[in-house]
């Protein structure tokens, strides 16, 4: 049984074969289909998407070269909490609400092209992540007016609250992440060792991209942790805070985790493209009620990185 629903862009996907404008029948399927898995799950894989397999695993390559660089030239790259472009070593990004558990992942945050990147070492990785994030927005746009339809508001309601999605101000961002390989027996036991805690995301959305490994599960309604596996070509969708803010719960941020799976020797590799709202739209429940103070979206982001991230 497919827990997690599949969604298949169609034309709005970025190859539509036709090359004209989505039928208005297409765009009131998608957004249904895209309001049925918010209201469930708050998860969805999207296929059809048009962002090719070889751009992906160009990335993925770029990455895997940074990470294996030393300690030493990794951490001259680090990112704080108010700049957010660049790596994060083990542990110094806590979403563990259990004490003494170590979260062994690695990340770089690409904010914008034009911030910090490792040239000198991975010459590859700026022009495949600007190529790539290139692809990744447009699938954006169509998903944000795909939301709005969904939830009965103006085609570009949400559009509009995320229109300098690639300035500084705003806080989306493209987080390339390693999870390094254990040894079998290396002294640590799997109470005490995770490679992502429990946690929800801060913005409208997020478009996470698998390896194959697997080990991410998701928590469902019910508080059951559901298995949350690579599909071949899909990219996994999910709701964040902000947009569980503006429909008043209708739409959730599902709590999810990556756990240590299969073998422990293996590394685990993924991309998340983190879609937030300008930093000065303020956010309020677009229903009217008061299920929610309002908040203004970079302070929510600010709050949540502090709340997180050692130096």
């Amino acid at each position: 049984m497919q827990v997690i629903p599949i969604v298949d862009l169609g034309e709005l996907g970025l190859d539509n074969s036709t090359k004209c404008e989505p039928s208005e029948e297409e765009w009131q399927r998608v957004s249904k289909e895209i309001r049925d898995a918010f209201t469930d799950i708050g998860f969805l894989y999207l296929t059809n998407h048009g962002i090719a397999q070889d751009l992906i695993d160009k990335v993925f390559s770029a990455a895997g070269e940074f990470f294996s660089l030393d300690a030493a030239t990794k951490t001259r790259y680090s990112r704080g909490v108010q700049s957010i472009q660049g790596y994060t070593g083990p542990d110094q990004e806590r979403l563990s609400e259990v004490q003494g558990v170590h979260e062994l992942r690695e990340s770089f945050d690409v904010h914008t092209l034009t911030g910090t990147f490792p040239d000198a070492e991975v010459a590859g990785l700026r022009p495949a992540v600007e190529e790539f994030l290139n692809r990744c927005h447009l699938v954006s746009l169509s998903l944000l007016t795909a939301l709005a339809l969904a939830l009965g508001l103006e085609k570009y309601y949400f559009l509009k609250r995320h229109r300098r999605i690639k300035s500084d101000d705003n806080a989306s961002c493209l987080r390339l992440l390693y999870y390094q390989a254990l040894p079998d027996h290396d002294g640590d036991s799997d109470s005490t060792t995770t490679r992502c805690g429990a946690h929800t995301d801060y913005g409208t959305m997020t478009l996470l991209f698998q390896d194959q490994s697997g080990g991410l599960e998701v928590k469902d309604r019910a508080g059951s942790w559901v298995n949350a596996p690579p599909i071949p070509g899909a990219i996994l969708v999910n709701a964040g805070d902000i947009l569980q803010f503006w429909t008043a719960d209708r739409f959730i941020a599902t709590e999810h985790r990556v756990l240590l799976s299969g073998p422990r020797a293996a590394p685990r590799q993924s991309m998340a493209l983190f879609v937030h709202p300008d930093g000065d739209v303020i956010v309020s429940p677009i229903d009217g009620s008061d299920a929610y103070t309002p908040v203004v979206a970079k302070e929510h982001t600010r709050k949540r990185f502090e709340d997180t991230y050692t130096q």
